[in-house]
C-alpha cells in the first residue's frame, strides 16, 4: 500500500506497509506529471514517453487506444534496505488505476484505491506481520512510548504556577 502526494508536477509514492527490502515510509518511485507539450527545442530532462498504442482486443477492454505513461524514479534495494537505489522507470495510466514499472528489472506493479474495509485489512495484516517479524522491536518501541507518556504525566502533575500563571 502507497500512499501518494504531490509537489507540484511530482507525484511522490510512500510505502505505507513496507517490504523485506523497502520498509514502510520510505519513497518507493516519484513521477515527473509535467504537462506534455511536444516542443522542437525540448531538453533530454523534457523528454516525455509517447502513450502506448493498444491492440484491438486491449481497446475493446480499457475502452481507448492509448494509455499515458510519464518518467519516473523508482527505488529498489536489497533486503532490509541494504544497497537502496533508484532507477528508471515508468507510470502508466489505464482508466482508474495506474501502474509503476522498474524499468531495468521488468517489475511492474498495478495501483487503484482500495475500499475502507480493504485499507483496514493491509493495514492490520502488515502490523501483524511486523510483529511476527520483530516482535520484541515491537514491544520495545510500546514501552518507550508508554515511558514518555508517564514522564509527561508526571511532569505535568508536579508543575507548579507563580501567581501570574506562567511556568516555573
Amino acid at each position: 500500500m502507497i500512499n501518494v502526494t504531490y509537489s507540484g508536477n511530482t507525484l511522490i509514492a510512500t510505502k505505507v506497509t513496507g517490504d523485506a527490502n523497502v520498509p514502510k515510509g520510505e519513497v518507493t518511485f516519484t513521477v515527473d506529471l509535467t504537462p506534455q507539450i511536444p516542443s522542437s527545442s525540448s531538453s533530454p530532462e523534457q523528454q516525455h514517453l509517447p502513450p502506448i498504442e493498444l491492440d484491438p482486443q486491449a481497446q475493446k477492454q480499457w475502452g481507448k487506444k492509448y494509455l499515458p505513461r510519464f518518467i519516473g524514479k523508482g527505488q529498489v534495494a536489497s533486503e532490509n534496505f541494504t544497497n537502496a537505489q533508484w532507477m528508471d522507470g515508468q507510470m502508466i495510466i489505464v482508466g482508474r488505476f495506474f501502474s509503476f514499472a522498474w524499468v531495468p528489472i521488468g517489475h511492474q506493479i498495478f495501483f487503484g484505491r482500495p475500499s475502507s474495509e480493504l485499507t483496514i485489512k493491509m493495514l492490520k495484516e502488515a502490523k501483524e506481520d511486523e510483529m511476527k517479524r520483530d516482535h520484541v522491536a515491537v514491544m520495545r518501541e510500546e514501552a518507550n512510548n508508554m515511558l514518555e507518556e508517564t514522564y509527561w504525566s508526571e511532569k505535568e502533575s508536579t508543575t507548579d504556577f507563580d501567581e501570574v500563571g506562567s511556568w516555573e
